[in-house]
């Protein structure tokens, strides 16, 4: 008996330092795979598909209105951008006057989606209908571009409230 307990005791030990390896290394691969994702060129989540200084892929007539466009890619049905509604409504009311601000979504449901544009305080014919073939892939996505369409500062997703403060701050500080 005392063999065998032996045996199951030496099973047990080497099976649970196994686990703690594997656990030590799971935790470290969480903490080191930021890191080696960027060396490997691999783009955080957050990070928007428009960076500054390139042109935004989207029709000139869309930025050649004024010298600053604040355009928000959000549709109605999106959960996010129905809780960033209030914040979305504030950004576009603190750019008119400053800039056009500018609505597009994706193809789906058109006119739920001009209504939450006008809900935000985007003019009609400043609401567009599609985002078929721009890098957008979440919704909201805000991207601020002055009058020859370079990008001067992108937000991707629903900001938390401690970056809304500082969203209207680049805002402020880029459209004067």
């Amino acid at each position: 008996m005392t063999e065998q307990s032996d045996r199951l005791i030496r099973r047990a030990t080497i099976a649970a330092s196994a686990g703690l390896v594997l656990m030590v290394l799971a935790t470290m691969g969480y903490i080191m795979w930021p890191r080696f994702a960027v060396s490997m060129g691999v783009r955080a989540a957050s990070t928007p598909p428009y960076v500054a200084g390139q042109k935004i892929d989207v029709p000139s007539a869309w930025y050649t209105e004024s010298p600053h466009t604040l355009i928000v890619f959000a549709r109605a049905s999106c959960a996010a951008c129905e809780k960033a509604q209030p914040f979305l409504k504030q950004l576009v009311q603190h750019m008119n006057g400053r800039g056009v601000p500018m609505m597009a979504h994706p193809p789906g449901a058109p006119e739920e989606d001009a209504i939450f544009a006008r809900t935000l305080g985007v003019a009609p014919e400043h609401i567009k209908m599609t985002t078929e073939g721009l890098r957008v892939r979440a919704t909201p996505t805000i991207v601020l571009v002055d009058w020859q369409g370079r990008v001067v500062n992108a937000w991707e997703g629903a900001t938390k409230p401690e970056d809304r403060l500082a969203m209207i701050a680049a805002v402020d500080a880029l459209v004067r």
